[in-house]
């Protein structure tokens, strides 16, 4: 009888370990100007921080994501990027957040050959790009932190005075981390 192995569970722990090492090594690619690998590198960076969240809102497996263009649709479906975060980029930047992600999702399918366009291996998409998946840090970071108090508020660990002032002290954080991104 053929040994068959179960397919291993994917962990939230698994999947930042894997968006550190791919941080690390875009850094490295990018200090040795090899901007093709430092642009796959942050692109992999970006998918392993979206699965984080696919991780925790879907349990089972089937139900997960399994391309980055799912993940990408599931984190505007599901509102993993609070509103008020977007509203800022709309404000700021002249693409909406959801075209550039998936433009980066394309430019990271280049590792396949019929795919492969060797303009985007250039410092300035590299530089932008690591500021897209730099400004998700913050805008997940946001969503979490909010899930957090909420949850703490909801079994009453807080106040709702203590609720309020936190969110106040918040308001506009996510912006000066944004602009300390780049």
């Amino acid at each position: 009888m053929p040994n068959k192995h179960k397919p291993r569970r994917v962990y939230q722990q698994k999947m930042w370990d894997a968006v550190q090492f791919y941080s690390k090594e875009a850094r490295k690619c990018y200090k040795a100007k090899a901007y093709f690998s430092a642009l796959v590198a942050r692109s992999c960076e970006l998918e392993a921080l979206l699965r984080i969240f696919d991780l925790v809102e879907n349990r089972r497996p089937k139900d997960r994501c399994q391309k980055l263009y799912w993940l990408i649709n599931r984190a505007f479906a599901r509102h993993w990027i609070p509103h008020d975060a977007l509203r800022h980029w709309n404000k700021t930047e002249r693409v909406p957040l959801k075209t550039v992600l998936h433009e980066i999702r394309e430019a990271r399918n280049g590792v396949h050959a019929h795919l492969f366009e060797r303009e985007l291996a250039t410092r300035q998409t590299v530089a932008n790009v690591t500021f897209v998946v730099h400004t998700m840090y913050s805008f997940l970071e946001t969503k979490n932190a909010r899930n957090l108090m909420k949850h703490l508020l909801e079994r009453g660990e807080i106040s709702g005075t203590e609720y309020r002032k936190w969110v106040k002290e918040q308001e506009g954080s996510w912006r000066r981390s944004v602009r300390l991104a780049c």
